[in-house]
């Protein structure tokens, strides 16, 4: 039988160097990084995701809103006007601009069943806010003081970033100033992720002034 001298049986039994050992760390410690980053990555990416797919829902739950409001409506108010720089301009809320305020002289319904109005109906406001928020309030005809505080319907409302406007009165004689155009652009990382902006249009026909109603009942707003 072969012998093994004890010199070669002591090499073959030696453990790692620290040269070794730290190569080793050095290597692991990059895949923890790499894989660490790639995996906050992704779960960044899916949160997005899951952001821009709730600010989506919230942005079609208004327009569903917004379409029942507009098929009991008997006035609708050009968004142009509102603050406006026109002669026609009408006084609006504070912060509101054109394009992206929208006044509604309609029927009562569930957002605004809180208020008492005597003749059932209401002034509803819509309005995207610097905050990317739409937001909406009532109040009774003529009774701008007994406003309802302002609602958050939808955030992530990118239209005043992207000047675009949201809210446009129908120019087409044949509709005669019944239809309202809207298009609510939506992004939960404007900033960072532009091409993710996903645009809800949306156009809807009110009763409007041929059934006799005063422009004047919703013409002040509240403070």
């Amino acid at each position: 039988m072969r012998s093994v001298h004890p010199s070669h049986r002591l090499a073959d039994e030696r453990g790692t160097s620290l040269v070794e050992l730290l190569a080793a760390m050095a290597i692991m410690s990059i895949v923890v990084v790499v894989l660490g980053t790639t995996l906050a990555s992704i779960q960044r990416a899916a949160m997005k995701q899951d952001d821009l797919g709730r600010m989506n829902d919230q942005a079609r739950l208004a327009l569903q809103q917004i379409d029942h409001e507009m098929r009991s409506g008997n006035v609708l108010y050009d968004p142009d006007l509102e603050n406006g720089a026109d002669a026609d301009a009408i006084v609006s809320c504070t912060g509101c601009e054109p394009g992206y305020t929208m006044r509604i002289y309609t029927q009562a319904n569930a957002s605004t069943r809180t208020l008492s109005s005597p003749t059932g109906y209401v002034c509803v406001l819509w309005q995207i806010d610097t905050d990317q928020r739409l937001l909406t309030r009532a109040w009774p005809p003529e009774q701008p003081e007994d406003a309802s505080p302002w609602r958050v319907v939808a955030e992530g409302v990118v239209n005043r970033d992207l000047g675009a406007p949201a809210f446009a009165l129908d120019t087409d004689p044949l509709k005669g100033g019944r239809t309202i155009d809207i298009a609510f652009s939506v992004n939960a990382d404007l900033q960072h992720q532009p091409d993710q902006t996903m645009t809800l249009q949306a156009a809807y026909t009110g009763r409007n002034t041929s059934y006799g109603y005063p422009v004047s009942v919703c013409q002040d707003t509240p403070t």
